[in-house]
């Protein structure tokens, strides 16, 4: 009977050590008494997500900042785009991870030239320094894959480091994040629906220590926004699409909200 008593010993040591050691530390941007409003991939609603011009209409509106996802092309290019894979108007599907960028920047949504993939950078050009940037970082590996060093890096030439928050559903990338620069923002990114990573939970978050939770609306509720605040965690949820999500929002105290219009009327 031996091994159960192994098993439960690195939770034990785990706790201990998370109790002393997680110091959520919170931004001053959180500091304002209303939500703080983010561009959920930009302005999709004004074009198209995640591409340059969607983040130029984000900073024309008056919302607080934009999310935006990256990840690897095969050839190691940071490059913004939500999905694993993209399927072309013609051709075969094209799988991010196995496609160089060379290919990728081909590709054109909606058959405007001006929706292209972009690499990260060209994002980043155009956003001003103090706008809030959300920026998940799309890796399923457990094992460092070098993109969280390349985000920081790129992160720290354009002096946008602490206007910037980290997230991902991979806590052992949150974890790598904090490893490489503890002084930057992370959050954990949870959803019962559809999950990213392996065993999805929030109490990952015990483990990879964020700053903030940022929590899919319909999921979250009143014991779970609780535990978060006693853990002293900033605390945003996605995708606010109704006035029913933002009044639940505003219900549970929340700091921000990720939203696709950003001219929703957000009185409630």
């Amino acid at each position: 009977m031996i091994w159960p008593v192994l098993l439960i010993i690195p939770f034990i040591i785990s706790f201990y050590y998370y109790k002393r050691n997680w110091q959520p530390h919170i931004p001053s941007f959180f500091s304002k008494k209303e939500l703080i409003r983010i561009g959920h991939r930009g302005a999709p609603l004004l074009a198209h997500e995640n591409t340059v011009s969607s983040f130029i209409k984000a900073v024309e509106t008056d919302i607080d900042g934009i999310e935006l996802d990256v990840q690897f092309s095969s050839d190691k290019q940071l490059i913004v785009y939500h999905d694993w894979a993209c399927k072309a108007l013609i051709g075969p599907v094209k799988y991010i991870d196995k496609t160089p960028y060379s290919e990728l920047e081909k590709i054109r949504f909606n058959n405007k030239n001006i929706n292209k993939m972009p690499l990260f950078t060209e994002v980043l050009d155009v956003l001003p320094e103090n706008y809030i940037k959300i920026i998940e970082i799309k890796s399923r590996h457990v094992f460092d894959s070098g993109i969280q060093k390349n985000t920081l890096d790129i992160l720290q030439k354009y002096n946008f480091t602490e206007s910037a928050i980290i997230s991902s559903f991979n806590p052992f990338v949150i974890r790598r994040v904090r490893k490489f620069n503890p002084n930057i923002q992370t959050a954990y990114l949870w959803t019962k629906n559809n999950p990213q990573f392996i065993i999805n939970s929030p109490l990952w978050a015990w483990w990879c220590k964020p700053d903030g939770f940022h929590a899919d609306i319909d999921f979250l509720d009143k014991n779970l926004a609780q535990w978060i605040r006693r853990k002293k965690m900033s605390l945003l949820a996605y995708t606010i699409l109704t006035q029913e999500q933002l009044a639940k929002a505003h219900e549970l105290g929340l700091d921000g909200i990720i939203v696709d219009d950003p001219d929703l009327n957000y009185g409630v």
